[in-house]
């Protein structure tokens, strides 16, 4: 299994749910392109290019398929390994994760990174990933990804918000073979479940689910009910 973080943090937004998920599985989780341990890698240009490194990724890791799981653009960047290489994809669980760009909010994000610095970027991007409560008591979920924002390089994140716009999947995976999930987050703001139950909708054959009171940082505010969905989805040993 392949985890595949948001935009703006890196591989330990998983960790509140890697222990379960590991229980007769290979978990996997790995930094995208311009995150964690890959920042100041060359930019990204375009969805295409990041889907094309989760393939290299299961190359490295000599793995001939993996079930993925994305959440928010890791979402869109498993949809976009899948349309480029189906075989490749096990399953497919998709988090709060779009299917079509938003192309104006994400060129807007892009710039307020440049002009404005990442300190700026930290309350409107906590404000969409969690609920005001999660907010309030300033969890650790809230905390890592307060730092993860703050240190993170506003070329990278401009370059990252710029390909995410290139995302060209809609109505791409209506031949898609393999198991597909789609979970909206009933609090989520980002992606809220009338979008996601339209991703699904595109898809036939997939199962939606709906993540009581989880906002869109699924595994960081909702670990354990999430991880109760993944692990009756996903096949173990």
């Amino acid at each position: 299994m392949i985890l595949i973080h948001s935009l703006g943090v890196d591989w330990r937004m998983w960790e509140p749910v890697m222990e379960r998920l590991a229980a007769g599985r290979r978990v996997f989780a790995y930094d995208v392109r311009g995150h964690g341990a890959a920042a100041g890698a060359p930019a990204a240009t375009d969805m295409s290019g990041l889907g094309t490194d989760l393939v290299g990724v299961l190359d490295t890791l000599e793995l001939e398929r993996a079930h993925i799981v994305g959440l928010s653009i890791g979402g869109a960047i498993g949809q976009t390994a899948a349309v480029l290489h189906p075989e490749r994809v096990a399953s497919l669980a998709l988090l709060g994760a779009p299917d079509h760009p938003i192309p104006e909010a994400f060129e807007s994000r892009a710039r307020a990174g440049e002009t404005d610095g990442m300190d700026a970027q930290i309350a409107p991007t906590l404000t969409r990933w969690f609920t005001p409560e999660a907010l309030a008591a300033n969890v650790w979920g809230v905390r890592y990804a307060r730092e993860r924002i703050r240190c993170f390089d506003p070329a990278d994140w401009a370059a990252t918000w710029r390909a995410y716009k290139t995302l060209d999947v809609r109505d791409r995976l209506r031949d898609f073979p393999a198991p597909t999930l789609v979970v909206a987050g009933e609090l989520d703001a980002a992606a809220p479940p009338t979008f996601m139950s339209g991703v699904a909708g595109r898809i036939p054959g997939s199962v939606y689910r709906e993540l009581p009171r989880a906002p869109h940082m699924q595994s960081l505010e909702q670990p354990g009910p999430l991880a109760d969905i993944l692990e009756a989805f996903l096949p173990a040993g």
